[in-house]
């Protein structure tokens, strides 16, 4: 799958979870890839593109810490219930060296899930993850 390609399809997954659950579940996401000269990002969809390079680093923190010690295949994802604000809610591994971080700005996932906006999100979170486990963002991102 090429950026573009991976661009659609989650923007066409956001869009499918907010009609679905009647509420915006991601207001922010970002397609970043990883290299040996460090991560660039490849897409980018959300309220604050200025803050966004700044903030990054600490913002993927409690993600970095839930994920410590795990190695993710090409569609497997990891959540964390409690990242407030600008902290990242979920991270997708979309590629050999690219991954998808998702987030609410103003809800944290329990929010989310007590709002009862992710049970019907859920399915198309995971269809969309699926698509990326059967055909992953190619390594070099353009």
């Amino acid at each position: 799958m090429t950026t573009s390609e991976a661009q659609q399809l989650i923007e066409q997954s956001n869009e499918r979870m907010r009609a679905e659950s009647g509420e915006i579940v991601f207001d922010e996401w970002a397609l970043i890839s990883l290299s040996g000269n460090g991560a660039k990002l490849a897409a980018y969809i959300g309220p604050r593109v200025e803050q966004f390079r700044l903030r990054f680093k600490a913002d993927i923190r409690p993600l970095q810490i839930e994920l410590e010690g795990r190695q993710l295949t090409v569609g497997d994802f990891a959540f964390v219930a409690d990242a407030e604000g600008t902290a990242y809610d979920a991270c997708v591994r979309v590629g050999p060296s690219a991954y998808l971080w998702c987030n609410h700005t103003q809800a944290t996932m329990t929010e989310i899930r007590e709002s009862g906006a992710w049970l019907p999100a859920q399915k198309i979170f995971a269809a969309m993850c699926e698509r990326f486990r059967i055909d992953p963002v190619q390594s070099t991102l353009s």
